[in-house]
């Protein structure tokens, strides 16, 4: 099915989902059921779906760290226990290695270290722009932490990959290869704040067909229901399952 073709019973849409995510007892397993879903869905219109979560470094296992360490490390980047990592928990996509996410080169973990790294990466600063997240929250304030973040959610969108570009005239899309290979066109995600646990979650789809914002913004409920089933796995960090 095209995303662009299609127009949606969002409830129904919503119900399938919540079916599907009913079983799981780890955030990766239900991570990846949320990622399988989506892709069948509308494999006609997506080249790459992945799904991140914030973690804590000290939260992560150690293959995780040290990867995310090495990252920074070659960025020059001081991170300590307490830094936030966007974590790659579900990944789906037309290429078979994009199918594990034990496989991503440099994606397994991205370190919001400091509000200027962050602001380095067009498309990282792009999507937490859109998403409503304030940069303190990536420098752990207290107070934006804990009145904040619960209460975000939007619709990150790129209507053309290979033209679009931020308020400092870079392109979004920094990596140019990939989309030019895939012949990507629109990229868009859904994600927001965790009410409790001071985490946010973010779902990344680049398709291959144009889409309006109107269309991306149909599917931030389905972000909505991915929390809604995770929360309590969130509060308890025993089920991440990422060992």
């Amino acid at each position: 099915m095209l995303i662009s073709e299609s127009r949606y019973n969002m409830v129904q849409l919503t119900n399938q989902f919540n079916k599907a995510l009913e079983n799981d007892n780890s955030l990766e397993e239900k991570a990846r059921v949320f990622v399988e879903t989506f892709y069948n869905m509308f494999s006609e219109s997506i080249v790459l779906l992945r799904l991140f979560i914030t973690v804590p470094f000290a939260e992560l296992p150690g293959r995780i760290q040290n990867k995310v360490s090495d990252l920074a490390q070659s960025a020059s980047l001081k991170i300590d226990s307490d830094s936030q990592i966007l974590t790659l928990f579900g990944t789906k996509g037309e290429v078979p290695d994009w199918n594990d996410r034990t496989k991503s080169n440099g994606h397994q973990g991205i370190p919001l270290a400091t509000a200027d790294f962050v602001s380095s990466i067009p498309m990282m600063s792009a999507l937490l722009e859109q998403l409503g997240f304030n940069l303190g929250w990536i420098r752990g304030e207290p107070d934006i932490v804990a009145e904040h973040i619960g209460k975000m959610a939007g619709t990150f969108y790129v209507p053309e990959a290979n033209v679009t570009k931020d308020s400092k005239g870079r392109l979004i899309i920094a990596f140019q290869d990939f989309v030019k290979q895939y012949n990507i066109r629109s990229v868009f995600g859904i994600g927001g704040g965790y009410t409790i646990g001071g985490k946010f979650m973010v779902v990344i789809c680049f398709l291959r067909e144009y889409i309006t914002r109107d269309i991306a913004i149909q599917f931030q409920g389905l972000a909505n229901s991915f929390k809604a089933h995770t929360q309590q796995l969130i509060i308890d960090k025993s089920h991440y399952g990422l060992d």
